[in-house]
């Protein structure tokens, strides 16, 4: 069974500004959703290995959810290790780690999403990570050509 969601997305910015939208709240809540899916409407982090963070939010029928985890390492601008667990799924928390290498037109980074329990929930993900990349990829390069 393939437990690993692997994605690599090449954003034209400088690593510290990608940490940075990844893990400041004000930033991911401006990004990390669309309204014809869903919108997250409160993001809470303590940014420090054993800290937790929390995001809520609704979907465009209207459903709440929250995910929320721990982080495991926090080695800006390099490196991002955190706890996932989902109210959508049930199982014991996942892991997903992004790593952040600077290349000559900003950074690649890669997430790599371990832990699921089910080919379905390995899948669901999988098509989650994309779309949030995306927005990422989006959010960050404005940022930077402003």
């Amino acid at each position: 069974m393939n437990d690993t969601v692997i994605e690599e997305i090449d954003i034209q910015a400088p690593p510290e500004r990608v940490f940075s939208a990844l893990t400041d709240p004000q930033q991911l809540l401006a990004w990390w959703g669309d309204d014809s899916l869903y919108r997250c409407t409160q993001w809470t982090a303590d940014l420090r290995v054993g800290g937790k963070w929390r995001a809520e939010g609704e979907s465009a029928q209207g459903e709440s959810f929250a995910v929320e985890g721990e982080y495991v390492r926090v080695e800006s601008p390099s490196l991002l290790i955190y706890t996932w667990n989902p109210s959508w799924e049930s199982g014991p928390p996942t892991t997903v780690q992004f790593e952040f290498r600077r290349t000559d037109s900003g950074t690649r980074l890669t997430l790599t999403h371990s832990g699921f329990v089910s080919e379905t929930a390995t899948e669901r993900q999988e098509g989650g990570w994309k779309r949030v990349l995306g927005w990422l990829c989006s959010h960050v390069e404005q940022r930077q050509a402003a």
